[in-house]
């Protein structure tokens, strides 16, 4: 027969139970609102029963209820998946980001543009052409071809600009990656010691999670977690996150990013033992906020390239065709423009000599004969003009004409505009992508909360059914307490 007080330990474990469970729902209702909070599950189970030997046979009593676990609802599935689109979500921001700022400093198409400065500046030859001796027109030319010049060194000094703002952004980003995982590897530890205790740390483990989902905007992050063979009586778990193949963060020990490197083309990025972080292997840092720079970086150094070409080309075949006139006292043109080799885009300017001295400028297409000035001879002005539409007055095989970047454009504009036309298509890209990584992310953001956020009418529900429940064990515990006073104060008393 079981013990006479076997009723009231019913109804302790069932008073205890209906406890923790109103408190576990009570924690749900504070953090409704709170960022990275997961919502907790109290697990009730029945006990072990009792076996008790009644009139010659065995009879199982049930012993009452416990709180077996507190658990977290959450989805590992759905959470890589939403870190894994959190990262591409943040690679396209902030390309889309980048390639806004480089539209902006290109400002295509636009009167105030570069392509129409170059416009312009071949429109001013054409007028000198008709009125070659007018030195108001050739004041125009000079004017023009310094407005030319500026536009090149406005657009590369903004392209710099950009560049810098890349480059500070990943000198963050990496900063912050590392603090992230050292407060990962601490939290482990943390999570780990009350393991060992035999604890369930739900509210830790919700803000390594919250860093990892943060982790997750600089790399694309993969997350391993498995039993630590070395404890067979309890759940004791080894955490690593890994960044492609390798491991940023192994259980307790958090490896760091050493500081950009920005002297290289592209720039380069190391782990702290020196192995280069692989990004854009498919494996490594393959997407996220990190990559976005990296790569805009590349790209901006890309599109450097093809304004120093465009402003080489355009000085060497002005100075090509200048240098074959006359200028207005009949003598040989002089160079037009100059630049310093390998930053021709920043570097371009007007010859000294022709700044003061518009006189200069080679408009005629011959030598005088028998001397004296070259005034109504407009014929070089005319070759000048012509390079608006066309690189037919330009000699062959001169520089950089006998390179493919110009032979495959039939003039200037017509390589601009292609310039223009790739910038154009990637800014689409980037904004269509970062669209569509937007409603992904929402979606599985949805879904995370469908499953790990709280509901405030669900645990209101739950708050009803705890609470009768108990209700109910109180109400048992004084039945018992009355069937008690029975025995012990009033068994065998007589009237």
């Amino acid at each position: 027969m079981p013990s006479t007080f076997f009723g009231l330990e019913l109804g302790r474990r069932a008073l205890m139970a209906q406890q923790m469970a109103l408190d576990v729902t009570g924690h749900n209702i504070s953090n409704a609102s709170t960022e990275g909070y997961t919502r907790q599950v109290a697990n009730l189970a029945a006990p072990q029963p009792y076996s008790v030997w009644n009139f010659g046979h065995a009879v199982t009593l049930g012993a009452g209820v416990d709180l077996s676990s507190v658990t977290r609802a959450r989805d590992a599935f759905v959470d890589m998946q939403y870190r894994n689109q959190t990262s591409l979500q943040a690679y396209w921001t902030d390309r889309q980001d980048g390639m806004q700022k480089v539209q902006g400093a290109m400002n295509e198409p636009s009167a105030n543009s570069l392509h129409g400065d170059m416009d312009a500046f071949w429109a001013s030859f054409g007028d000198l052409a008709n009125n070659p001796e007018n030195a108001g027109a050739r004041s125009v030319v000079t004017e023009r071809a310094s407005a030319l010049t500026e536009g090149f060194h406005q657009v590369v000094n903004q392209l710099n600009g950009i560049k810098q703002s890349f480059q500070d952004a990943a000198k963050v980003s990496v900063d912050q990656v590392n603090v992230t995982a050292k407060q990962i590897a601490e939290l482990n530890q943390q999570i780990r010691t009350a393991e060992v205790n035999g604890d369930n740390p739900n509210d830790l483990r919700d803000q390594r999670d919250y860093l990892v989902d943060q982790l997750s905007k600089y790399f694309n992050v993969m997350v391993s977690e498995s039993k630590d063979p070395n404890f067979t009586d309890r759940s004791v778990n080894i955490y690593n996150v890994m960044v492609g193949q390798h491991a940023l963060i192994n259980d307790t020990i958090a490896d760091s990013l050493q500081a950009p490197d920005f002297s290289t083309s592209p720039p380069t990025l190391n782990w702290s033992n020196g192995i280069p972080v692989q990004a854009g292997d498919g494996n490594n840092g393959n997407v996220g906020s990190v990559k976005a720079s990296f790569d805009m970086l590349s790209y901006l150094s890309t599109l450097k390239v093809k304004y120093d070409s465009l402003a080489q080309g355009i000085v060497d075949a002005v100075n090509v065709i200048h240098q074959q006139g006359y200028d207005l006292n009949g003598n040989p043109g002089v160079a037009f423009f100059t630049y310093t080799a390998g930053d021709a885009a920043a570097t371009m300017d007007i010859t000294s000599a022709l700044k003061g001295n518009p006189s200069l400028i080679a408009a005629a297409g011959t030598a005088p004969s028998g001397g004296g000035n070259t005034a109504a001879d407009g014929a070089n002005a005319l070759k000048l003009a012509a390079f608006k539409d066309g690189f037919s007055g330009i000699a062959v095989g001169s520089a950089p004409f006998d390179t493919p970047t110009f032979t495959q454009a039939s003039s200037f504009s017509d390589y601009y505009g292609a310039t223009v036309a790739g910038v154009g298509v990637d800014g689409q890209e980037a904004d269509r992508m970062t669209a569509s990584t937007a409603v992904l992310v929402n979606h599985l953001s949805n879904q995370r909360q469908s499953l790990s956020g709280v509901s405030l009418d669900e645990e209101m529900t739950n708050l009803v059914r705890f609470q009768k429940n108990y209700a109910a064990a109180a109400r048992m515990v004084t039945m018992m307490d009355d069937m008690l006073d029975t025995i012990v104060n009033r068994l065998g008393m007589t009237r």
